[in-house]
């Protein structure tokens, strides 16, 4: 009985049955005491269900409907054609407003955690391309640095000059390995390539920094 009662749940239908049941009651109540007659307040009965019961239930279904469908198209961005809206008034169990509400809590949910990822993504972006500037400028500034001191007359210096090129020629490497990278994040950020995660010698990635810094240093008389 009391889970009849719940309207917390019920349908357009059962809401329907409840409030005509009540009506034709207290009016086959009233007309039993006015009227002698048995059978009267059966019929009174009966006719006050059937037209309460059809007038509330077609302005609960056309209401509720209504603004139903107004929700899932603004969820789900799509338009009902006249057979998804005949199999659902006619085929598939209403839904109870807390379902409806339910449905509408998991979209805002999704869409809040679309926006936070977007969030972050745009602050992974910031990052990411101040890092990339600084990652840049490093072997542009040490290429630079070698090339403007071979070019200053290291480039007769048989104790250095080879060593500069090649150091020039890894920064050089290095650039195109981070152009490399860049595009890799490019298709790795359109789903086009996998994740792979491999391992790498870091002193190599030492040696490189030490050599640069190493140039620094001349330039700057440190020993």
């Amino acid at each position: 009985m009391s889970s009849f009662l719940d309207t917390k749940n019920a349908s357009p239908r059962l809401l329907s049955t409840i409030t005509a049941t009540i009506i034709a009651c207290v009016n086959a109540l009233m007309s039993l005491f006015l009227i002698s007659e048995w059978y009267i307040p059966l019929i009174v009965f009966g006719t006050t269900f059937v037209i309460i019961y059809w007038i509330y239930n077609y302005t609960l279904q056309h209401f509720i409907y209504r603004k139903i469908k107004l929700i899932y198209k603004f969820i789900y961005q799509t338009k009902a054609t006249k057979k998804e809206e005949f199999f659902y008034n006619n085929i598939l169990p209403q839904k109870s407003l807390e379902e409806v509400n339910m449905d509408v809590q998991t979209w805002a949910m999704q869409k809040k955690d679309e926006i936070e990822m977007l969030r972050a993504n745009e602050q992974f972006r910031k990052e990411f391309l101040m890092n990339l500037a600084h990652e840049l400028r490093t072997p542009i500034f040490a290429v630079q640095g070698y090339v403007d001191t071979l070019a200053g007359g290291a480039i007769h210096d048989d104790t250095v000059n080879m060593k500069f090129l090649s150091n020039a020629s890894k920064g050089i490497d290095r650039l195109v390995r981070l152009v490399d990278d860049l595009d890799e994040i490019s298709k790795l950020e359109s789903g086009r390539i996998p994740i792979i995660q491999e391992s790498f010698i870091i002193q190599d990635l030492v040696k490189d920094v030490y050599e640069e810094m190493s140039l620094k240093k001349k330039k700057k008389g440190i020993e």
